[in-house]
């Protein structure tokens, strides 16, 4: 039976029909024109259900247990299996789209959990594994593990029935299979610290270090800045994002240190710089693309230091490698693109903050086809 129209049903086995457990709904049924909608507030999207999950659904929201539904099912004149199966596959699904979660409070393990405390721009968290999901999935984080203090945020993973639930301070934030967890986990914390707003603005940019300068590499999905930014790290630059920097109110940039994730298809690529990388767990994100976490051996000290250079990347089959200048106007659309501010809303202080990172910053545009050709294009402009 398919639930959803092109649903990927590859998640993690669901909890079993007879489960006791009630589901809390976290979205919306209506039915337009004939068709069942269901409408997810949360990730504002919209996924269409058939009649028999239909069902399913307004029975969830009356709170009935699963094994009371296929029961009920049953009753109507279905197999008592094939109920079985369709209870199984709509809570699976609805599950990992966190359409619904489990009616807290859940039980955590008797086992008592794994605690690992980072800090991250000057936010400590401290996170509570069970035992049973806490390695190797713990290791994406250990470079950015802090001892003593008091933590700002305590981030609490539960297991339950094939799932694991992420809960800040007590409250259920969302669920996932085993295997996306590193991916979850870091996508909760980049979060914390942009909700913290410690910063001017937030770029989508990798961050590395040369000569007490950060040098950002800036461009489209596919563009590459993972894959070079590990390059780089290998060359001798110190690493400090592959993601997301901040910049305070100077101007000055921090970058956000976390793990960088290597899609499948540059793992030979990257391997070349990374010779244990073939060996690393694989993780994957929630759109099933697979992940490994290439975990930096050190990263660049945590103070905001001044930009030293400002890079669009454009990588292209086959193109010959140019590194050419970009004016001022064109640097700011390139690093307001993707770019988040505290509030949602870009201020003067945000503006002129972004102003001062590139006034006395080299800006380029990077074209290129093989690595080795952008390293040694950007290693000369940072000297």
């Amino acid at each position: 039976m398919n639930q959803h129209e092109a649903f990927d049903r590859t998640a993690a086995p669901c909890p079993a029909a007879g489960s006791r457990a009630t589901f809390v709904t976290q979205g919306r049924l209506a039915r337009v024109r004939g068709q069942n909608i269901l409408f997810s507030p949360s990730q504002q999207a919209v996924f269409a259900v058939n009649d028999t999950a239909a069902e399913i659904w307004r029975s969830l929201e009356a709170g009935m247990p699963p094994r009371a539904i296929s029961g009920e099912m049953a009753r109507g004149g279905v197999d008592r299996l094939e109920a079985d199966k369709h209870v199984e596959a709509a809570l699976r699904d609805w599950q990992r789209l966190s359409l619904i979660r489990p009616h807290a409070p859940l039980s955590a393990s008797a086992q008592e959990p794994v605690s690992q405390t980072v800090a991250i721009a000057g936010l400590t968290m401290r996170i509570d594994y069970p035992a049973a999901c806490a390695f190797p999935a713990i290791a994406v984080f250990r470079h950015l593990e802090v001892r003593g203090g008091t933590a700002d945020v305590l981030l609490q993973l539960v297991e339950h029935e094939g799932r694991v639930h992420l809960f800040r301070d007590g409250h259920w934030i969302v669920s996932c299979a085993p295997d996306e967890l590193p991916v979850i986990l870091k996508g909760q914390l980049l979060i914390e610290v942009l909700d913290r707003g410690a910063y001017e603005l937030a770029l989508h940019a990798a961050a590395l270090v040369r000569n007490e300068r950060v040098v950002l590499l800036c461009g489209k999905p596919g563009a590459g800045k993972t894959t070079l930014t590990l390059a780089l790290v290998h060359s001798g630059f110190g690493f400090a994002s592959d993601d997301v920097t901040l910049l305070d109110a100077r101007g000055h940039g921090v970058g956000l240190p976390f793990a960088p994730a290597v899609k499948a298809g540059a793992w030979p690529l990257v391997a070349e710089h990374n010779p244990g990388l073939d060996a690393v767990p694989v993780y994957r994100r929630p759109d099933r693309r697979r992940v490994r976490f290439a975990v930096p051996s050190k990263v660049a000290p945590p103070s905001p230091i001044p930009i030293g250079c400002v890079i669009q990347l454009r990588r292209g089959r086959d193109a010959k490698a140019c590194l050419e200048p970009v004016d001022p106007a064109g640097a700011l659309r390139v690093l307001l693109n993707g770019a988040f501010a505290p509030g949602r809303e870009l201020s003067g202080a945000a503006f002129d903050a972004l102003t001062q990172a590139i006034g006395s910053a080299g800006t380029y545009c990077l074209t290129y086809s093989k690595l080795d050709d952008a390293v040694e294009l950007i290693t000369k402009a940072c000297r």
